[in-house]
């Protein structure tokens, strides 16, 4: 029996890089969703990273936008 094991990889553009230590004080929109985008703190990438992290852990969702993006003037596109 061959005992090598083939690893495969995956080429995908669809990751998402940890920003360059430059931008972790960037200020940033901490979002969550209710039937519209609802902003609930603004803070530096670097905690809000910590902060998605959390929420992620005890199952809640919640979403970094750059301070100067409001994504409500997206969703509304879009009915």
């Amino acid at each position: 029996m061959d005992s090598t094991v083939e690893v495969q990889t995956v080429d995908s553009s669809w990751s998402l890089p940890l920003p360059l230590k430059e931008y972790a004080m960037s200020r940033v929109t901490v979002y969550f969703y209710s039937d519209r985008w609802v902003p609930i703190k603004y803070c530096f990438l670097e905690k809000a990273i910590l902060l998605y992290h959390k929420a992620n852990l005890e199952g809640k969702e919640i979403l970094l936008f750059p301070d100067n993006v409001d994504p409500n003037q997206f969703s509304n596109s879009f009915n």
